[in-house]
């Protein structure tokens, strides 16, 4: 049985795309076709492989890649943002924060901690991005810098 083969714009015309369109996937390898002169001609075999691409059965491959555990996979971020009338006190906290970075537990991973002062409006940003636990033990550390405040007044 003889194959058919389609020109450029009959493949447009029947998969009601531009023809540039077809061109392009078929640069891209999306499309396979077979260059005959100066056109581009495509058989009924490849037309059927891309129309039907997403019934094809997809390629296993050997070795799965390995993403580690949902902890190590997961960052948290945490914006907390206090009503500061001077940039001394939000400096303090900024550089108490710092410190227990300093000397973080391995387990909290790569952290990151950012610390933002707007004098115009007198707030401060604190800004932390990192492990679930590195989070919770920072906020933890807020809410006891809290306690003690409250506790002086």
């Amino acid at each position: 049985m003889e194959q058919k083969w389609y020109a450029t714009q009959e493949l447009a015309q029947i998969l009601k795309l531009h023809p540039k369109t077809i061109l392009r996937f078929i640069h891209e390898n999306k499309i396979k076709a077979q260059k005959i002169g100066r056109s581009w001609r495509v058989s009924q075999q490849a037309l059927k492989e891309y129309a039907h691409g997403e019934l094809a059965v997809p390629v296993k491959t050997d070795n799965p890649v390995d993403f580690g555990s949902l902890n190590d996979r997961m960052k948290v971020s945490a914006v907390i943002e206090i009503n500061e009338q001077n940039s001394v006190e939000a400096s303090r906290l900024s550089n108490t924060l710092l410190a227990a970075l300093n000397c973080k537990d391995p387990d909290w991973g790569n952290a990151r901690f950012d610390f933002l002062y707007y004098p115009e409006i007198q707030k401060a940003k604190y800004v932390l991005y990192g492990s679930p636990e590195f989070i919770r033990e920072v906020m933890m550390m807020l809410e006891s810098f809290s306690k003690i405040e409250r506790n002086e007044k």
